[in-house]
């Protein structure tokens, strides 16, 4: 590999003129010059086109495209047309409100060796509003598999810089069908491939979390969001299957396990999704055979119209 491989960052972004002029700026900041940026437009309709625009005059090295029209909308499908028009030899996918640190494309391009495949940084996450530090995310932790299925590893989307060659030997890149947990369905799917991984130490990236962050979205018992998430967990367990069997009964697990989470989060504030949701879980027990389950979850139902509390029987 080449001292200075190309390194091609990938940004999706959509009505994000407010913010995305850091992401840049911390990109043209790099100490290590060899990289090309390509910002895929999903139809924003405030100022992108301008900023973006200037951007791509004060340096060469910035690219700016619109989704193509008759490619379906999503960050998934920019995603993937990026990594059409990119040229890299090291691909790193990135979002349009995270930072690198400056030093960071030098130091995971350094540790690529011959038969790596990825390098994964961790990301010192910050909140978007007060600039605090919230801690960085574990990204290594043995078996790696199963860990990354019940999120006690996580990746993000921006943590793995993907040499070229592996990913040109996938079936399928990004799932453009994919609303919600986009990077946890595609890093386990690379994962299923086996890559050869080099894991840094220090956090490369800031990572910005946002009031309007995935899990906050989920917590507010929106049903077609949570309908989306465990479509794409039982996706996965026919995945397992094939390339990882004994990751199917953690799945499995933490499925019940989070359909038990909502449930009892619904009964406890009482929200409308709550005999949806509990119904669901109910289902979901007796494909299992869980009869002592469902009757917990009959009893925490009862309980919670009695007496207004009976999270125990969701444990």
């Amino acid at each position: 590999m080449p001292k200075q491989p190309l390194v091609s960052i990938i940004i999706p972004t959509f009505n994000r003129a407010h913010i995305i002029g850091e992401t840049l700026d911390s990109i043209i900041e790099q100490t290590y010059p060899n990289w090309e940026c390509i910002v895929v437009d999903d139809g924003s309709t405030d100022h992108t086109d301008q900023l973006l625009a200037n951007y791509c005059q004060q340096d060469s090295r910035i690219q700016y495209h619109h989704r193509p029209k008759e490619r379906l909308k999503g960050g998934n499908t920019c995603r993937n047309y990026g990594y059409e028009l990119s040229k890299g030899e090291l691909i790193n996918w990135f979002d349009s409100d995270d930072l690198y640190l400056p030093d960071a494309l030098k130091t995971i391009s350094s540790a690529f060796e011959t038969g790596t495949d990825v390098v994964i940084s961790p990301m010192a996450r910050f909140d978007g509003e007060t600039k605090q530090y919230l801690g960085k995310n574990t990204i290594e932790k043995a078996p790696l598999i199963p860990a990354y299925l019940v999120g006690e590893v996580a990746f993000y989307t921006d943590g793995p810089t993907w040499k070229r060659r592996f990913l040109a030997q996938q079936d399928l890149l990004f799932d453009e069908g994919l609303p919600i947990i986009q990077d946890w369905d595609f890093n386990l799917r690379m994962l299923y491939q086996n890559p050869n991984i080099t894991f840094l130490k220090k956090a490369q990236i800031n990572y910005r979390v946002h009031n309007q962050s995935l899990q906050k979205q989920l917590s507010k018992l929106d049903l077609m969001l949570i309908a989306e998430d465990f479509k794409t967990r039982f996706k996965h367990l026919d995945l397992l299957a094939q390339h990882y069997p004994e990751g199917v009964p953690v799945l499995k697990q933490f499925i019940l396990e989070r359909r038990k989470h909502f449930v009892k989060l619904a009964y406890m504030r009482q929200d409308d999704s709550r005999f949806v949701l509990a119904k669901d879980l109910v289902d979901s027990q007796k494909v299992r055979r869980d009869y002592i389950g469902v009757i917990k979850t009959f009893l925490g139902m009862w309980s919670y119209k009695c007496f207004g509390r009976g999270y125990w029987f969701f444990r």
